[in-house]
């Protein structure tokens, strides 16, 4: 796919900035204790109790996105579900700081359900409440934005078989006391193959993470050729201790065959200490299209800057203009 000819580049000193990485999407780093980022949702949630959906309706609550999911509050789901055959009750014991929810009982409203607006932007914390259903303690993903419980709708949906669907050409949440929860498809998940290349090449004013959606062999070559002055993209024989081979190496099997069936998301980094690792952790292609990324920060760790491409293997499951989100959250090796 590459010209063996290209293994043979100068790496250029003088960097011009017009050949700046393009960037697709904005990305976000979020630190040991730090809040994560969420906002206001832009779907349209419509809610259905009897199986041929007669009475399907819009409703508007209070919903937030964070890493490419929706969450609701407990409160407002019990309200739409309430009255079909997979309602439930909600009950918080203020001193022992617990939310209980009982499957099959009628829930009691206690104003203020299915009401507001969510902040354009606003800080989420994962909750200190213990979550029970039906007197077990799950674990469910559940955040705390502005003083109230936003719980992961799928989660929710998972835990008392109700069922949640998304289409992703409406950009439309369905949710139904009728019908039980479907697991996500692959797709929906999105299945995903990722190779972690340190490319180094540190350059003032360069802001990250970058996020770059290749939907062909010739992007590929392009991005290749705008930015080997910037980056080392060279073939390896010697490797670093985390990476297998040389970006070179790496995109040798994105050719013209493979993009017939997929795409690349390439995600460029930067960080303080050659010793972070990456991994990706999720690849969301439904709701908001993003990426997760575990920042793995050793205890002791060298103090050398370092750039890394992180290539991600995808079906072809992104808009060729998507604005992929690109989340990267610090946790300690």
């Amino acid at each position: 796919m590459i010209m063996k000819k290209l293994f043979s580049f100068l790496l250029t000193l003088s960097v011009c900035a017009a050949l700046l990485v393009p960037a697709s999407a904005a990305g976000m780093i979020i630190s040991d204790g730090d809040p994560l980022y969420a906002e206001a949702t832009n779907d349209a949630i419509v809610v259905s109790n009897s199986a041929d959906l007669p009475d399907a309706h819009l409703v508007r609550p209070a919903v937030y996105k964070i890493k490419g999911n929706n969450y609701f509050k407990l409160r407002d789901v019990a309200m739409m579900l309430n009255g079909s055959e997979r309602q439930f009750s909600v009950d918080y014991d203020d001193a022992a700081k617990t939310v209980s929810i009982t499957s099959g009982k009628p829930y009691e409203a206690i104003g203020g359900e299915l009401t507001g607006t969510a902040s354009a932007i606003a800080s989420a914390r994962p909750t200190n409440n213990a979550i029970l259903i039906d007197g077990e303690t799950v674990t469910l993903a559940v955040f705390k934005i502005g003083g109230a419980n936003y719980f992961r709708l799928r989660d929710l949906g998972k835990a008392l078989d109700f069922h949640v669907g998304y289409d992703d050409e409406t950009k439309t949440v369905s949710i139904s006391g009728a019908r039980g929860y479907e697991e996500e498809t692959a797709s929906e998940k999105g299945s995903f193959e990722a190779q972690y290349i340190r490319t180094n090449g540190y350059h003032d004013g360069m802001s990250y993470p970058r996020v770059t959606l290749i939907d062909s062999a010739e992007e590929l070559n392009r991005y290749y050729d705008e930015n080997r002055v910037l980056y080392d993209f060279s073939h390896k024989e010697k490797v670093y201790s985390d990476t297998t081979v040389g970006f070179i190496d790496a995109i040798e099997q994105y050719d013209g065959a493979w993009f017939r069936d997929h795409q690349l998301v390439l995600v460029l980094l930067e960080e303080g200490s050659g010793s972070v690792r990456h991994k990706v952790t999720e690849v969301n292609a439904r709701e908001e299209p993003s990426v997760i990324i575990a920042r793995l920060v050793p205890e002791v760790g060298t103090d050398d800057m370092a750039e890394w491409h992180i290539l991600i293997g995808v079906e072809r499951v992104f808009d060729a203009d998507a604005e992929i989100r690109v989340v990267v959250e610090s946790t300690r090796m």
